[in-house]
């Protein structure tokens, strides 16, 4: 059975403020998600990582997707630098 990918409000305006190659790297990101997941050695070309209770998928050096995986689903929560995922998770507990 597939994963679904959901994209949460705050993801969705995320991505609106992208540029058009911006969009193109997180959109090819995501797509490898469901492959990668839960394989760690397709993990490293991808950063995904664990980050507390959420994981981190790298869509270039400066540009990351903070996600929640729950019942087999993805829910893509935002994006942005590191820090950006830092600072939003220290004021959307």
């Amino acid at each position: 059975m597939e994963a679904v990918i959901y994209q949460l409000p705050s993801y969705e305006r995320a991505w609106r403020r992208l540029g058009p190659a911006e969009r193109l790297r997180v959109n090819q990101a995501v797509g490898r998600l469901e492959a990668a997941f839960g394989r760690p050695h397709s993990h490293s070309g991808l950063g995904l990582r664990a980050f507390g209770r959420y994981w981190e998928l790298r869509a270039g050096l400066d540009l990351r997707v903070l996600l929640l995986a729950e019942g087999g689903d993805f829910f893509l929560v935002t994006l942005g630098s590191h820090d950006e995922l830092r600072a939003y998770l220290k004021h959307n507990r």
